[in-house]
């Protein structure tokens, strides 16, 4: 009997159930353990159904860190819906931004993989333009928000930088602190840091480096943050709160 066929709605609910539990897999043991024959051993499928949806270990691994990537680009839209000023709404993108990652820790290092040109060159080039796709989506998003803080006087720009400029600053500063922090093991030079408190640390550098007003010294960000956190992130921070992975106020 040849193998009943099925719909792409259905071929689509089996990959993100795979994706959902590549994810579960990579959080609860090590990212590098990660291979298609623990997927297997795991799912309720067979090898030969599980590469129909992946060309190897490299193409789960792009496929996970899309849906991460798409999940960042979700939470980033909650966070600019805080109703302040410009400052305000970029911090509540980079609280966010942490929230995330204490969330899902693995995947924080998993999306970096995609960058690496011996994971992509083994995927699908459809994995690879939705990656492509998503990223570009998310800086445009942020790019967005930095020019409505230009129009609005609070932050000016000379000729010489642009909007993808400012949105790297913002997201390699972020991103560092927390892949160092996360990482450190027993670094002793590591150790007194803490997430939350040096990503916002670099944060506030960058945004008075830029001059992005009110500057650091004229606002209470502190207050912002917990404002942040208590009017749009309520559920994470709950969530957290259970996994025994609080969010620290700073």
């Amino acid at each position: 009997m040849s193998p009943r066929s099925i719909s792409e709605l259905e071929f689509q609910q089996r990959e993100t159930e795979l994706i959902t539990l590549a994810r579960k897999l990579a959080e609860e043991h090590c990212l590098t353990t990660l291979t298609i024959d623990k997927l297997v051993a795991e799912s309720r499928y067979s090898k030969g159904t599980i590469y129909k949806h992946f060309l190897g270990k490299e193409d789960l691994l792009m496929a996970i860190c899309n849906t991460c990537v798409n999940e960042i680009q979700e939470i980033f839209a909650q966070a600019l819906k805080f109703k302040g000023n410009s400052r305000e709404r970029i911090i509540a993108v980079m609280v966010s931004y942490v929230i995330w990652s204490k969330l899902h820790p693995s995947q924080l290092f998993m999306v970096l993989s995609a960058h690496s040109p011996s994971v992509s060159a083994c995927c699908s080039d459809s994995r690879n333009d939705t990656h492509a796709e998503r990223e570009s989506c998310l800086m445009a998003m942020m790019n967005k928000e930095i020019e409505k803080a230009v129009n609005a006087g609070d932050l000016s720009l000379s000729e010489y930088m642009t909007l993808d400029q400012v949105t790297f600053a913002l997201w390699s500063a972020s991103w560092g602190a927390m892949a160092l922090i996360m990482s450190k093991g027993d670094s002793v030079k590591l150790g007194p840091m803490v997430l939350e408190r040096e990503s916002y640390t670099n944060t506030k550098l960058i945004l008075d480096g830029f001059g992005w007003k009110p500057l650091s010294n004229d606002w209470d960000y502190s207050q912002s943050i917990k404002n942040i956190v208590n009017e749009l992130f309520k559920p994470e921070i709950e969530t957290l709160e259970q996994m025994g992975n609080p969010f620290v106020f700073v």
